[in-house]
């Protein structure tokens, strides 16, 4: 990895609600089901609170993972030599690939139901890039990649 950067981005999913927010959201989820469970508790519905745990806890899970898958990267950098992509999963994995700017072209694929999928090819290798975002932010990534490539292709 020689030479100035002539492109560093660092692609992540993005989430709607922030760490301190899911914390607010709990409170007023158990204190809501926490009233309602109380009052089963006392008209003799003992088992419907189990119920009611057992739903704060799959709220609570399902946004945990949520929170941990978001926690993927993936980096794209352009140097003088080379294109380097690096995928960093949540578990700490990380799968890397040197990519020959020169030869390499962005594809934006579209399919019939308007989904994309952003790969850069070259002649060995094909990369995937940006599974979790929306077609739009794809189109707007390979835009930027693509524009960063031409310009080191023009240089």
């Amino acid at each position: 990895m020689t030479g100035r950067a002539h492109l560093d981005l660092i692609v992540y999913p993005h989430r709607s609600l922030s760490r301190r927010h899911f914390k607010r959201l709990m409170w007023v989820i158990g204190g809501i089901t926490g009233l309602a469970a109380l009052r089963f508790l006392f008209v003799g519905a003992w088992p419907v609170v189990l119920f009611v745990a057992a739903d704060i806890f799959a709220i609570w899970l399902a946004f945990t993972i949520s929170y941990r898958r978001a926690r993927l990267t993936e980096t794209v950098r352009l140097t003088d030599t080379d294109l380097l992509v690096e995928r960093r999963y949540p578990n700490g994995r990380r799968e890397s690939w040197r990519l020959e700017p020169y030869w390499a072209k962005v594809k934006l694929l579209e399919d019939d139901r308007g989904g994309t999928e952003l790969t850069i090819t070259t002649h060995q290798q094909t990369v995937s890039l940006g599974a979790y975002l929306n077609p739009a932010e794809r189109r707007d990534l390979a835009a930027e990649i693509r524009e960063a490539l031409e310009a080191w292709q023009r240089r």
